[in-house]
């Protein structure tokens, strides 16, 4: 499945600043230069725009167009409880660590949830900032009798909760408990941190609308790379 073009344009300005070739106080191309580059219509553009301002890691300056503002992120905290189908929870760019397969009983995150005997993909993937520095641990167990070629799509831009809704599996639900966790050795190492720093670990687990378990999702947040926003729509 193609990706849309404003997760095109936007990945490619993060691989832009990741890179080196953006710095900090560049100005990013304009939507017309973009336009053309993406031979697209100014609307996935804005789109494009709109979600990395979101993030932080641009900034729209009267006179000076948009520009790169810092190598911090920002994230909607309901956008992180929710599953989300039109691009990933917290904005930037994959390293996947690796994958592998086992039963269901033989992995901590998924031991309780699904029966004895499933086979479920570990998806383990750390998403960095504009320098290339870790910001989030991401850790998913899926359960792959209903996605079985899960493990054959391009992991560094895979968004699962829109993969499922394209293989037809929709109406997903989404229940989230936040706490207080350290790290492991390896964690820290990816997060550059010592094993005794406190981190924000979330723990989300989707079912299917008619209430199949299909993912829970671990993510171990780096306590100053990354700030957590919630926005109160007033009625």
């Amino acid at each position: 499945m193609a990706r849309a073009k404003h997760v095109e344009i936007r990945e490619w300005i993060e691989h832009e600043i990741q890179s080196g070739r953006l710095s900090i106080g560049d100005r990013l191309p304009t939507e017309r230069e973009l336009m053309d580059q993406f031979d697209v219509s100014r609307n996935p553009v804005q789109t494009a725009m709109s979600k990395l301002v979101e993030t932080g890691l641009v900034q729209r300056r009267r006179g000076s167009g948009t520009i790169v503002a810092s190598t911090g992120l920002r994230s909607s905290l309901l956008r992180l409880l929710h599953a989300s189908t039109d691009g990933p929870e917290v904005e930037g760019i994959h390293r996947v660590v690796g994958t592998r397969v086992v039963a269901a009983e033989s992995h901590p995150l998924s031991a309780d949830l699904f029966s004895a005997g499933t086979p479920v993909a570990e998806l383990v993937r750390i998403k960095l900032d504009s320098t290339g520095a870790g910001i989030v641990v991401e850790r998913c167990v899926v359960d792959l009798t209903l996605v079985p070629d899960i493990l054959n799509q391009d992991l560094a831009v895979l968004t699962t909760a829109a993969y499922y809704s394209s293989h037809g599996i929709e109406q997903l639900h989404a229940s989230s408990v936040l706490s207080a966790a350290h790290l492991t050795a390896d964690d820290a190492k990816h997060l550059e941190l010592d094993t005794t720093t406190p981190v924000v670990r979330q723990l989300r687990t989707l079912h299917t609308g008619n209430g199949l378990p299909i993912e829970r999702l671990e993510m171990l947040f780096h306590p100053t790379k990354l700030t957590l926003e919630v926005t109160q729509i007033e009625h």
